[in-house]
């Protein structure tokens, strides 16, 4: 008989993981990198060059493996806990800086930003809504 396996979901002892209150710090803490390092490379000639890197982008999915879960139970903790639910709030503006200070900076390319910005931040294009007929008209506007 095959040995039971265990969902991720469950703790070692056979358990859906629970809630905690501490795991809002730690959402943003797993989220909060910086987007890039900049670190000094020594040439040959005795020049020192700059070479940056993006930072690993940090995605729920991770998050959840670190925790040994699911992207589903992170789900219903923010719909149940009002508390994770701005720290993932929170988390996903970090990560969206994350990526617009990449992009920016050339260190992705500009499909895989566009495709990620779509998908992980909601982002659309831009153009005509075709149910309405009046052009899109998005603004910038700053809390300060």
């Amino acid at each position: 008989m095959p040995a039971k396996t265990r969902s991720r979901a469950e703790k070692s002892d056979g358990k859906p993981l629970r809630y905690q209150p501490e795991f809002c710090a730690r959402l943003l803490a797993f989220f909060d990198v910086p987007p890039f390092t900049v670190t000094e490379v020594a040439k040959r000639d005795g020049s020192v060059t700059l070479v940056e890197t993006a930072a690993e982008l940090p995605t729920f999915a991770a998050f959840a493996k670190l925790l040994g879960t699911t992207c589903d139970v992170l789900e219903s903790w923010e719909q149940k806990h009002p508390a994770f639910r701005e720290a993932a709030r929170k988390a996903r503006d970090l990560q969206g800086n994350i990526l617009i200070q990449n992009s920016l900076r050339g260190n992705y390319s500009s499909s895989f930003a566009v495709f990620t910005a779509k998908n992980l931040l909601g982002w659309k294009d831009g153009k005509e809504d075709a149910s309405s007929g009046a052009p899109l008209v998005v603004r910038w506007e700053s809390d300060k």
